[in-house]
């Protein structure tokens, strides 16, 4: 009797589980936490690990193969591969390349991993009266593993000053236009600006609030 009810238990739970999607922990943080794991994917391609990205694809640019690999932050890379037939559009102070991403295990935070492909148009504007900013037009999908398992659907636009591509730490605005899909929700943003923390964990969604 008392082996029948163990194993009644048992099942039990595992039903639940089962219920509840059986995954790990989801991004939080709503709009922000979407946000937040979306500056992160952009940042091995935006600073290129060493910086010397840019040079790096502009002096390969007439290459058969333009393809660079870099480091993110903690371990893992990114591959980028220069789309020859977009390659340096645009004139004066506004100059567009478009990429291909392969996220091979990136980890920019220290406990979450990226793994997928992405295209990134990278645009590099100017007024000339205010910082320039880069335009960081991203579309696709990447799977996240680690503290959270959930993905990041993309097709936004992320536009932030220069100097934020090589932000490891401390706030940084940025400023989105599209959508951005998670497992915790769909956001659509229009030109909206949005802080947060560079170089931080992504934020966990709290305990099911009865959506199981």
């Amino acid at each position: 009797m008392t082996r029948f009810i163990r194993l009644s238990l048992l099942a039990a739970a595992t039903t639940a589980l089962v219920a509840c999607g059986g995954s790990g922990a989801k991004i939080g943080g709503g709009k922000q936490g979407a946000a937040q794991a979306l500056f992160e994917a952009s940042q091995p391609a935006a600073q290129g690990g060493n910086g010397n990205l840019l040079r790096a694809l502009a002096s390969a640019a007439d290459t058969i193969n333009a393809e660079v690999e870099v480091d993110c932050a903690k371990s893992g890379s990114v591959k980028l591969k220069l789309d020859l037939d977009t390659n340096g559009t645009g004139g004066g102070t506004d100059l567009s390349f478009k990429y291909d991403l392969e996220y091979n295990s990136c980890n920019e935070d220290g406990v979450n991993e990226f793994d997928g492909k992405m295209t990134m148009e990278f645009k590099a504007v100017s007024d000339g009266f205010t910082s320039a900013k880069v335009e960081l037009k991203m579309k696709g999908k990447i799977e996240i593993s680690g503290e959270i398992d959930d993905f990041l659907d993309a097709d936004v636009t992320q536009t932030i000053d220069v100097s934020a591509t090589n932000a490891t730490s401390g706030s940084v605005t940025i400023k989105l236009d599209g959508k951005i899909s998670t497992g915790s929700g769909s956001y659509a943003y229009a030109n909206e600006s949005i802080t947060i923390t560079a170089g931080a964990e992504l934020p966990v969604a709290e305990e099911d609030d009865g959506n199981s």
